[in-house]
């Protein structure tokens, strides 16, 4: 049984680095900003899964498994927030994504064509963006 257990967590350890190595080769190789940031949101949440599931077997039911797992919710809820907003962000600024237009080259594609009324959204400001004044209290001088 504990060989299994210890082929079983090499197995996931190997996996997930497989997995963080071909994100990073993507970094590297893919033409746009959103295929780069989805290279890298993959390999974060499957890489960081399989790396976690095989420490959590060489860990086995101890308090450094609860750690492990509490370490891999943080890491899931912000690599998606994340790259959300890194990609909110990114339209708003006016990056367009590379699609493939009829005759098979990519081109960069407004994102109004793919979801209307969206350039509404994105021409508004970001939260971030704007300031909010107090309001002028009529009694003070």
């Amino acid at each position: 049984m504990d060989l299994a257990v210890t082929i079983a967590s090499w197995a996931a350890l190997v996996a997930g680095g497989f997995f963080y190595l071909v994100g990073a080769i993507g970094l590297n190789r893919m033409p746009d900003f959103f295929t780069r940031m989805h290279a890298a949101s993959v390999s974060e949440t499957l890489g960081a899964g399989l790396l976690v599931t095989g420490m959590l077997l060489q860990a086995g039911p101890t308090l450094v498994a609860v750690k492990l797992v509490i370490i891999l919710l943080v890491l899931l809820v912000t690599g998606s927030v994340a790259t959300h907003a890194l990609a909110r962000a990114a339209l708003h600024d006016g990056e367009l994504p590379l699609l493939a237009d009829a005759d098979g080259k990519l081109a960069a594609t407004s994102p109004d064509s793919l979801f209307p009324g969206l350039g509404a959204r994105l021409a508004a400001p970001l939260r971030s963006e704007t300031v909010e004044q107090p309001e002028a209290d009529p009694s003070k001088p």
